[in-house]
């Protein structure tokens, strides 16, 4: 306590984090890092209470890091090729692994490079949907502890689809997420920090005091815990640098908690992020004059520490008493003799091979996003800028042009061999202004030449497809290489999940295939709406009163297989992935065509309308973007006619009705492949508690781009 009362304030101090031999602070202060002067011996009872993080796998979400560098040189990283090295990215790493500099330097790490910088030093960031690929490749390798050291500015605070699921799929494995809040100074949330289940990491300065730069939007400012994150001293360049910033508190944080989670094994994630919670401190602004408690809360080690020691007694306890039982176990004779002495002697089955697997590779692809600078000061190198990371909100990009996708050929890389099976409607996107000035131009030049093509509006379905198929008098068709202009987009609701970009020899016919998709997608006639003679005002009359009236003609849903080769920006400033489609895994139907595939010629419309709820109910219930193994395996199973007619056929013959459809990791496969078992549950609606439900059983592989079936349907009672 201060003379006056009131408590005073931390300071810095130096202290090595790594294990010991510790080198002697006044002949080696080149390597030496800054800690709260009153944090040295609670880090250092957890450090060597966790064995500095032994066993413990940590993935590193952000630029590559030097391996040459001195602090990290020989350790348990596994080694990334491709992009160039990044001072963030060596920074960060070191903070968490490094040698003599490292929170847990006996942990392994995992480099997933999501950041780059450009021929001026600065640090680009990436997208939404480039982070969630990652967060998913580190949960494939078995990461316990993910570090972002990114943000991204949000005015709702509410992220991508796939970004939310990656952050849910870690809280459902236990795995810990620690974000920075970044850089930006700003009252704005950013992702991932403020979502749920992500520790939200900002920074603090010598004083303990909270940094000016932190971003404080409410949901992070509920959550935030603040970290050592200015004038970090770290080895860069040959030298070293004075470092601040977010970026460098949260890794900090992240070894603490992969020292915890070492410490604690059977700790869960949601006990994980409550303990370090509960171990903070309200900072004080001292320059106030009053010390009055602020909502920023500083992460307190001697607390954490505190509320550790129950945990590890607890431990103790339960090994004493598992170590009382072996003894007395010890004690007991269950020799053969003594347990049944005229018992045969029994030969122990062969031990079961071994099978390793065989380590998956993806790829990473930054958005080419232009970043400010911060502070970054090195030694003895001159002095340079350090980009903030930050991947700012697509709302911020509306009508931008987007930017080239570069995937960068790294170790872990995110994007290669991503498959897509997904349903929905197609549409088409401009992408920029310009571009749509260009169709606006085109069109009513063309309405001008033809007055029956008119209205010529571009985003009219009818008059798009009209200007595309258009024909001249020698039967050529001038502009249908214009839709190569176009990005083509698959829906679901309305809302654009895929950019479809045919890059294969067979691209003339895919983009033959969606414009027909885009046409049947109406209602109308595919002849008749490449006729030339027929007015365009006609067509799109016609089209209204199929809404009111639906036609056999029009197509409910389409199919796209592929894989994932990048990302783009949409008009609305969307980032959405790019698929590269299989020609044979682009199809589309319609609920009278898939009628008469399934059932029988003579079939009663009631079955056609039984069987089209049937399919309407598998599309909106089990609605994904097909791009995770199972949902593959679900939208196949959806789009296969055969099966589908199979198994309705009997249960509409039974009078069943679908109650529940899951699909299921096949507990039996072919070697080399990747199986999942469709399973669908029928009851009777009108026998509920008489009759048992009846269940059909059957398996999709999803190995390669285009799933198949294979094995017979199974079928049995199950109550």
């Amino acid at each position: 306590m201060r003379p006056d009362g009131r408590n005073r304030q931390p300071k810095f101090s130096q202290i090595f984090f790594g294990p010991p031999p510790w080198p002697d602070i006044t002949r080696f202060p080149e390597q030496d890092m800054y800690v709260l002067r009153d944090q040295f011996e609670a880090l250092r009872a957890i450090q060597e209470r966790a064995k500095f993080g032994e066993g413990i796998k940590i993935a590193v979400l952000d630029g590559n890091f030097d391996p040459d560098n001195p602090s990290l040189a020989g350790q348990k990283i596994d080694p990334v090729d491709g992009p160039d090295h990044t001072l963030h990215g060596t920074a960060v790493t070191s903070i968490i692994l490094g040698k003599k500099s490292g929170i847990a330097p006996n942990a392994s790490g995992i480099q997933i490079p999501v950041f780059r910088e450009d021929a001026a030093g600065n640090l680009q960031g990436c997208s939404q949907l480039t982070l969630a690929q990652a967060i998913h490749a580190a949960c494939a390798e078995n990461a316990q502890i993910i570090n972002i050291s990114g943000a991204n500015l949000s005015n709702t605070g509410h992220p991508t689809d796939e970004l939310r699921d990656a952050v849910e799929r870690c809280a459902e494995n236990n795995i810990q997420i620690v974000a920075a809040v970044g850089n930006d100074g700003l009252s704005t949330d950013t992702v991932p920090a403020s979502l749920s289940s992500v520790l939200a990491i900002g920074a603090h300065d010598i004083e303990g005091q909270p940094a000016t730069f932190n971003n404080t939007g409410p949901r992070l400012i509920r959550k935030m815990l603040l970290g050592p994150g200015v004038d970090i001293r770290v080895q860069a360049e040959g030298g070293t640098a004075k470092i601040s910033g977010s970026s460098f508190a949260a890794p900090m944080v992240s070894g603490l908690c992969a020292l915890v989670r070492q410490s604690c094994p059977d700790i869960q994630q949601a006990e994980l992020e409550a303990l370090f919670s509960n171990s903070c401190v309200p900072c004080q602004l001292s320059h106030s004059g009053d010390d009055k408690p602020t909502a920023f809360r500083r992460l307190d080690l001697v607390l954490l520490h505190e509320n550790l020691r129950p945990i590890w007694a607890e431990q103790v306890a339960l090994q004493k008493n598992v170590l009382e039982r072996i003894d007395l176990m010890s004690e007991i004779d269950t020799s053969v003799d003594a347990i049944a002495p005229e018992a045969t002697s029994v030969e122990p089955a062969g031990l079961p091979e071994v099978i390793v697997p065989a380590a998956e590779c993806t790829d990473v692809a930054p958005a080419q996003t232009q970043q400010p600078a911060a502070e970054f000061n090195a030694s003895p190198a001159a002095p340079r800028t350090h980009a903030q990371i930050r991947d700012s909100a697509p709302e911020n990009f509306v009508h931008a042009q987007p930017n080239t996708v570069r995937p960068q050929h790294a170790g872990s890389n995110i994007m290669a061999d991503k498959k897509v099976f997904a349903i929905g409607t197609i549409g088409y996107d401009f992408t920029n202004e310009t571009n749509r000035d260009y169709f606006q131009q085109a069109m009513h030049s063309l309405g001008e030449q033809h007055p029956h093509l008119k209205p010529m509006i571009p985003e009219n379905e009818i008059a798009m497809a009209r200007f595309l198929t258009f024909r001249d008098a020698d039967g050529s068709t001038p502009f249908l290489d214009s839709a190569t202009a176009l990005e083509w987009t698959l829906k679901i609701d309305g809302i654009p999940i895929y950019v479809i970009r045919p890059q294969n020899q067979f691209a003339v016919q895919q983009f033959g295939r969606m414009i027909e998709f885009l046409i049947n997608q109406t209602g109308l006639n595919l002849s008749k709406v490449a006729t030339p003679e027929t007015k365009t005002a006609d067509l799109m009359a016609e089209q209204c009163d199929q809404d009111q009236k639906p036609s056999e003609d029009k197509i409910d849903r389409v199919s796209i297989a592929g894989n994932i080769v990048g990302e783009t920006r949409l008009y609305n400033g969307h980032t959405v992935a790019v698929v590269s489609p299989i020609l044979r895994g682009m199809f589309s139907w319609t609920p009278h065509e898939l009628a008469k595939a399934v059932l029988k010629p003579s079939a009663k419309q009631e079955e056609i309308d039984r069987l089209r709820n049937f399919l309407e109910r598998i599309y909106y219930e089990l609605r994904n973007r097909g791009a995770e193994p199972q949902h593959r395996a679900m939208n196949f199973a959806a789009t296969n006619a055969h099966v589908a007619g199979e198994i309705f056929q009997d249960a509409f013959n039974k009078k069943l009705e679908l109650n529940a459809m899951n699909v299921q990791r096949s507990p039996v496969s072919r070697p080399g492949t990747d199986c999942w078992d469709i399973i669908c549950e029928f009851f009777n609606p009108f026998k509920r508690d008489e009759e048992a439900r009846m269940i059909y059983r059957y398996t999709v592989d999803v190995t390669g781009l285009m799933p198949v079936t294979f094995g017979p349907l199974r079928s049995w009672r199950a109550y």
